[in-house]
């Protein structure tokens, strides 16, 4: 029996329709990037994508990095000019004051004559009553905003002041430190350009997300209502705690306890995991070197010099950096330490089995030992989910053994280099730097698939690339300090929708200046962790 012709009209037109709406959830609006920013699920996901930067690094190799380059028509000018399909993820200055009274800022999407913003810098950074709302925008110590803009043409940045080229004009008066994070994607992934204002729905995802982002800052996640895996054991040297997994699955939070939680015990014992029956561990690094606690330990009180704490005045130039008390405790996103445990939220898929080994490396007790997973059992991981890795090196900083790169021939911390595909997703990086002058000059630099000078992801300083600035770290859900300075200070930063994407390779360092002298005097111990996914099981290539 033949169906009739009417029907048969509306099941075609339901099916068209249903097509039609899985497409659409697939689009990259506005709502779809704020909830990846709140999300951790997606990580693993390899993509083809390109991020990049657009800085005012300064290109004659020394450290003047404040003007940007000038454009200019009338008293226009432009700093970005980018074409889609894509999204701007990060967009930062160095400081607002008076001298910038009379700079606006102006954004273009997809050529359009009328800019979706065009407003004085100062207001449009302002925590408080500016269009973007604190957590995603913040005047702490660097303004800034990780506000995500897509486009699907262009994306153009200009900067006017109305006084350019009278006897008031100063350089500075562009605004200085710029710097603009954007992604790429491929011709085929559909982007929908920002509007301004947010409809209902996508308001509600905004304010989502910065709810989720303050309580990221300030608690741990939500444990598990029964741990999949967990155990518990006195470790003498040589010994382990083992879990061997099964299937198909992927492990959603992780939590390490140790006792004593001394530097020795934390770095002597060492987390091994190897996926799908892979010959070497993909993750092998101190566990103290994980999460920033290798040189200080659990819920230690330190006086610092460069912990910023609030927010401070949109006008004020020079945040203080007075010593103060803070505790090493913390909490992101992605990892975190309590009083008794450290946690990892990073995802970790696995499609035949994982083995994961607590190894006590070292020549004391560890007198209590306990590992917690909670696992996502599945049936297969789709195609284009990558394994996790983590590499962790140690070495002296600013030797004449330290990798140089490009024309400023500056010594470089190597964070990660690799070849093959995948995505990296965050970094920590500790010194062993006991003294107040300031250690972090260095721009960060990103390779990926390319190996000209400049990469095109180039930095204007150490703690830029940390979401801060003037040598000072605050606290968010994807970038803060465990401690901060002098001693060891330990800053981390993660990579949700700014995540790197390579196809064939990827480079990144650290360069490593000293503030108004030569680090090298000094030789400092420099730590880094990386966080990556890789298509296929890879070695860590850890380094002691």
């Amino acid at each position: 029996m033949k169906p009739h012709p009417l029907l048969s009209l509306i099941l075609a037109g339901t099916f068209i329709a249903a097509l039609a709406w899985g497409e659409a959830e697939e689009i990259r609006d506005i709502s779809w990037f704020l909830k990846r920013l709140r999300t951790v699920d997606h990580l693993p996901i390899i993509e083809d994508s390109h991020t990049a930067m657009v800085s005012t690094w300064d290109r004659t190799g020394g450290n003047m990095d404040a003007f940007p380059l000038e454009k200019t028509t009338g008293k226009t000018n432009t700093i970005v000019n980018v074409d889609g399909p894509g999204c701007l993820h990060r967009l930062f200055t160095g400081f607002l004051d008076e001298r910038f009274d009379h700079t606006r800022m102006q954004i273009y999407i997809d050529h359009n004559p009328t800019p979706l913003f065009d407003m004085l810098i100062k207001d449009f950074f302002n925590d408080e009553s500016g269009p973007i709302p604190y957590p995603l925008v913040f005047i702490k110590s660097y303004p800034g905003t990780l506000m995500p803009i897509p486009f699907e043409k262009n994306l153009t940045v200009k900067v006017v002041n109305d006084l350019y080229g009278t006897a008031e004009w100063i350089q500075g008066m562009w605004g200085v430190f710029w710097q603009f994070t954007y992604t790429k994607y491929a011709a085929d992934v559909e982007v929908r350009s920002l509007q301004w204002p947010l409809a209902p729905a996508e308001q509600s995802e905004l304010e989502k997300t910065c709810a989720a982002w303050l309580k990221a800052e300030s608690s741990p996640p939500a444990i598990p209502e029964k741990w999949t895996a967990r155990k518990k054991k006195t470790l003498k040297p040589g010994e382990a705690i083992e879990l061997n997994l099964e299937n198909a699955g992927i492990i959603e939070q992780m939590r390490i306890a140790a006792w004593p939680d001394t530097p020795d015990v934390l770095n002597q014992l060492r987390l091994q995991i190897t996926w799908d029956g892979h010959n070497s561990a993909s993750v092998d690094v101190p566990v103290g070197y994980l999460f920033g606690h290798g040189q200080i330990g659990h819920n230690k009180t330190h006086s610092s010099i460069g912990a910023v704490t609030g927010r401070k005045p949109i006008d004020s130039k020079w945040p203080q950096t007075e010593a103060q008390e803070y505790n090493s405790n913390y909490n992101s996103l992605l990892l975190g330490m309590t009083d008794t445990e450290t946690y990892c939220m990073f995802p970790m898929p696995f499609s035949n089995g994982a083995k994961l080994r607590l190894v006590n490396a070292g020549s004391a007790v560890a007198e209590t030992v306990e590992l917690k997973l909670g696992i996502k059992k599945m049936d297969s991981i789709p195609a284009d989910w990558g394994r996790f890795h983590v590499t962790w090196s140690r070495e002296a900083g600013a030797t004449e053994a330290s990798r140089n790169f490009g024309k400023q021939n500056a010594p470089c911390k190597i964070v990660l280099n690799r070849k093959g595909r995948g995505k990296y997703v965050g970094t920590l990086i500790q010194v062993d730097w006991p003294r107040n002058e300031w250690w972090g000059e260095g721009d960060w630099l990103f390779w990926t698939d390319e190996n000209e000078w400049p990469p095109s992801y180039h930095g204007t300083g150490s703690e830029e690339y940390f979401n801060s600035g003037w040598c000072m770290f605050d606290r968010k859900a994807v970038s803060g300090f465990v401690s901060a300075r002098p001693g060891f200070p330990t800053v981390y930063s993660f990579h949700l929708n700014d995540a790197f994407n390579f196809q064939q390779s990827i480079t990144v360092a650290e360069e490593q200046w000293m503030y108004d002298g030569d680090i090298s005097e000094f030789n400092p111990m420099w730590n880094s962790t990386a966080f990556w996914y890789a298509d296929k099981p890879m070695g860590a290539e850890s380094m002691q």
